[in-house]
């Protein structure tokens, strides 16, 4: 572009001091021409280098997504094409879900296994719940009837004693019958007996009754555990029974949103397991260029910067973007933990750093494929009419790709 600059310079030199001789070529003149001709291509070429960011290292990009089988099986229907188009939600391929749908099945059984199962323990235990508080009761009961009987019998006891004593001091005034007397001695000796043994009766009850309230605290706990561990076999019998589910669901892939296959090589019969079976393009509209230019141009231009591209799948069409993002952090810089200190940096040539730019043309007529290279020149913040030769340069490349070498 230089070169050319020079030529017309040239050129105009000549029609006005040779051709039309409109001013004298003395030589005065010639040396104020040659410093204009020699600074001024100076002054255009340094601003057009560094105010009008240009490069080579341009690339059409999209995001991909590999697509991966997540639970391994047998392939039974591939209906999708190489570098067909999908919409979101479209089948992909199709696993025999026959593996699957009998652990969910099973899964399933589990969960009304474990219903039933916890169900008929919290019944049990209520039921030993409901025994052992009779059992306590009736134990109760018992003893209270003792006790009445205990009293009953001190009463006759006392009863016994007193006329004992009385007929005792009769028939020592020789007022009364001995016969009285060995009576009553005979009753209150049964009675007492008959008192210890009530008492040993009640001892021996207070004990069952120990025991029964001891039992019915037993089956209280049994029921308290069985109800609160109701909810934790459910849920994990539940989480089987979806986890069994997700598997089935898994078998067969859907596209996750609107793009093309590409990189096919599945077919029916084959086994799918954890790793890509093809690659999915999220769309196909081709906005997207990722380049790499020289550190130098960084603050030379902001984003939402205007900029031109040019690919060699599209000779004599130069397509306009716009600036999206500038990266702010390359692999070169990266510092990751090692088990050692660095000891020092090796002077490395200036990387290059990433931006991306988005097509503001519709592509869908044309084929670019993804992976397509090309030249981007960006309007830079100032000296910004110096942009025009960068476009010059720009089209004279695009036209320049209908000559090619090589195939």
């Amino acid at each position: 572009m230089i070169a050319f600059l020079a030529i017309v310079y040239c050129v105009g030199l000549y029609l006005v001091f040779i051709k039309f001789r409109l001013l004298p070529f003395n030589l005065p003149a010639q040396i104020i021409v040659g410093m204009v001709g020699f600074v001024g291509l100076l002054i255009v070429l340094f601003g057009m280098n560094f105010t009008q960011p240009f490069t080579m290292g341009a690339t059409v990009s999209e995001f991909t997504t590999p697509v991966v089988a997540r639970v391994p099986g047998r392939v039974i229907e591939v209906p999708v094409q190489n570098n067909s188009r999908v919409k979101r939600g479209d089948v992909l391929f199709r696993m025999d879900p026959q593996p699957y749908l009998d652990s969910f099945h099973a899964a399933e059984s589990g969960l009304s296994q474990a219903d039933i199962q916890t169900a008929t323990a919290i019944t049990q235990a209520n039921q030993g719940v409901k025994a052992a508080i009779a059992n306590a009761q009736a134990v109760d009961a018992a003893i209270q009837a003792t006790n009445v009987a205990i009293q009953a019998t001190k009463a006759h006891l006392d009863l016994a004693s007193t006329r004992l004593k009385e007929y005792t001091e009769l028939a020592s005034k020789n007022a009364g019958s001995q016969f009285e007397v060995e009576r009553y001695a005979a009753d209150v000796s049964s009675l007492t007996q008959q008192v210890a043994a009530q008492q040993q009766q009640m001892a021996a009850q207070q004990q069952q009754l120990a025991a029964a309230r001891a039992q019915q605290a037993q089956a209280q706990t049994s029921l308290t555990t069985a109800t609160q561990m109701r909810p934790a076999v459910l849920a994990q019998a539940k989480s089987q029974v979806e986890a069994a589910k997700w598997n089935v669901d898994q078998t067969t892939v859907y596209a996750p949103d609107d793009g093309y296959v590409t990189q096919l090589q599945l077919q029916p019969g084959a086994m799918a397991s954890l790793t890509p079976v093809m690659v999915f393009v999220s769309s196909a509209d081709r906005s997207l260029v990722v380049a790499t230019v020289m550190q130098n141009y960084l603050n030379t231009f902001k984003v939402d910067a205007q900029a031109e591209v040019a690919l060699p799948a599209l000779p004599g069409k130069i397509l306009n973007a716009r600036v999206t993002s500038i990266e702010l952090a390359t692999g070169a810089g990266q510092l990751d933990p090692e088990g050692r200190l660095p000891t020092s940096l090796v002077p490395r040539p200036p990387d290059r750093m990433f931006i991306r730019l988005h097509l503001e043309e519709n592509l869908s007529k044309y084929v670019v494929t993804v992976g397509s290279s090309g030249w981007i020149a960006i309007r830079g913040e100032s000296w910004k009419d110096l942009f025009i030769i960068r476009q010059v340069i720009m089209r004279w490349y695009t036209w320049t790709n209908y000559i090619f070498a090589g195939y």
